[in-house]
Order: C-alpha cells, then sequence, then structure tokens
C-alpha cells in the first residue's frame, strides 16, 4: 500500500491568509479613493465634467477679438453674454481683444452680442464645450443710405443673427444670418424697398425691423424679397436683408457661405 503526499511550498500563505492580505489591499484602496476625492484638482475635474455635460453650471472664461470687415481691431467695443439674463459684459481693449469670466449651464440656450459705435451690432447663440473658449467677431460698418438709392452688400454665415416674431410660444426659435442697413427718409411717402440676390438660387428677403440693436426681431412675418412701409420724412427706417437658407456651419472657403445682394429702395408719394 502506498501514500501519496502533497508537497506543500513553505512560503505559500494558506488561503485564508490570503484572502485576509486581498481584504486589507481593498481597505486601503478604498480609503485613498476617497481621500483623492477630498483633494481640489479632483473635484474641480468632476465639477468641469458634470459642468460641460449640462448637469452643473460651469465656470468659464472666455477670450477673442473683434475686428472690422479689413481685419482691424475695434477698440472699446462692447461684449455682452446671454442667458435669460445678463451673464456678464466688458469692452474690448485697444488691441480688438476681449477677456470675462463668467457662470453658465451649457445645456440652455445662451447668446453672445457685440457692438461698436459706428458699426452694426451682432448677435449669435452661444455654445460652450471648454472652460475656455475662444470667440470672434467681425463687425459690418454701418450702412446708411438715402431713400430712391442703391447699394450692394454681402451676408455671411457669421454675422450676426435676426429673430422672427414668434406668434406662438409652440412655435420654434428660428433665426437667420442678416445684414441691416438704415434708410433715411427724405419725404413723406411709402418707402418700398426690395432685395435681389446676385445667384438665382440664393433665397433671401427683407423687413422692416422692430425693437433695438442688438436684439431685432421682424416686424412682419419672415420674409418676402420686397417691403413698404408708409413714413414720414426725415425719419431712419432700419432694414433687415435676411439670408433664409444660408447655412451657418459653413465658412466661407466652402463657397456657401456667403450671398451678395442689390438692395433697391424707392419713396413714392403718400
Amino acid at each position: 500500500m502506498s501514500a501519496v503526499a502533497r508537497i506543500v511550498d513553505a512560503q505559500e500563505p494558506p488561503p485564508a491568509a490570503r484572502r485576509r492580505r486581498w481584504l486589507a489591499l481593498a481597505a486601503v484602496a478604498l480609503i485613498l479613493l476617497v481621500f483623492a476625492a477630498t483633494l481640489e484638482p479632483v473635484q474641480r475635474t468632476a465639477r468641469t465634467a458634470l459642468g460641460l455635460a449640462g448637469l452643473l453650471p460651469l465656470a468659464v472664461t472666455m477670450s477673442g477679438m473683434v475686428i472690422d470687415e479689413g481685419g482691424l481691431p475695434i477698440a472699446h467695443a462692447f461684449v455682452r453674454v446671454d442667458q435669460g439674463q445678463e451673464l456678464a459684459a466688458t469692452y474690448t481693449d485697444e488691441t480688438g481683444g476681449y477677456r470675462m469670466g463668467f457662470t453658465i449651464r451649457t445645456a440652455a440656450p445662451a447668446h453672445v452680442s457685440f457692438g461698436a459705435n459706428g458699426y452694426e451690432a451682432s448677435l449669435r447663440e452661444l455654445h460652450i464645450a471648454s472652460t475656455e473658449p475662444k470667440y470672434a467677431a467681425q463687425l459690418h460698418r454701418l450702412v446708411r443710405i438715402d431713400s430712391g438709392a442703391t447699394t450692394h452688400l454681402v451676408v455671411a454665415s457669421e454675422d450676426g443673427l435676426c429673430y422672427p416674431v414668434r406668434t406662438d410660444v409652440r412655435d420654434a426659435d428660428r433665426s437667420w444670418p442678416c445684414r441691416l442697413v438704415h434708410v433715411f427718409v427724405s419725404q413723406t411717402g411709402v418707402l418700398s424697398v426690395a432685395v435681389m440676390p446676385d445667384e438665382p438660387g440664393s433665397k433671401l428677403g427683407v423687413s422692416f425691423a422692430v425693437g433695438s440693436e442688438p436684439t431685432l426681431v421682424f416686424a412682419t412675418p419672415c420674409c418676402p424679397q420686397s417691403d413698404a412701409a408708409r413714413l414720414p420724412q426725415g425719419a431712419e427706417a432700419l432694414v433687415q436683408i435676411v439670408a433664409l437658407d444660408l447655412d451657418t456651419t459653413m465658412s466661407d472657403t466652402s463657397g456657401r457661405g456667403r450671398q451678395g445682394f442689390t438692395l433697391r429702395t424707392v419713396i413714392e408719394p403718400p
């Protein structure tokens, strides 16, 4: 009769000892995780991730440049961020640059507006994807013409947005890139305006604006290619030219981010 003996390594701990060791290591790891969560860098990273996901307000520092059509900086231009109420406002420095800090809810709609003396104000949708967003704006010089005159302009996808009147709160919140033209009324009468696109396929419309810049809305349902209003002598009509099919996600290099047009005005007796 033979006996079989199990050979045991004297250095190998028994199973119970191994379990106790792993439990001890797990407890130490848990303590380290709890301690790490109390550190400010870890908390800041967690707050940032939740803020970008729209679950918590996010603290950001936004900066950028405001320039004119020639690429020159515009000093003392105002910059304002709104989300139901004003979140922050500042002015550009002598180099056209600005920097501003604010807290925003990334899941809710927000807007940024720019303006300066002698320039068209610009209102754009604001989408935050980092804690240090960069946002630049190009402003157009104010265009003023007399009634009966004609002017040629270009509207681009990055231009300021205009909004139609919402007759029903259930209507979608629409907006389109637009340009503004100030028309001086030389005599009491009916001012007629018409927009003629450079390209036949472009969809452009006109409307007399109400309100104040940069929060302009359409005075009539948007937007026929011609419109008219009876105005007194000396009045200044603010005419919006709206690009109804311009893709705001495209840049000028696409060839579809810009549309040229001619605006004609006529003043007739009432």
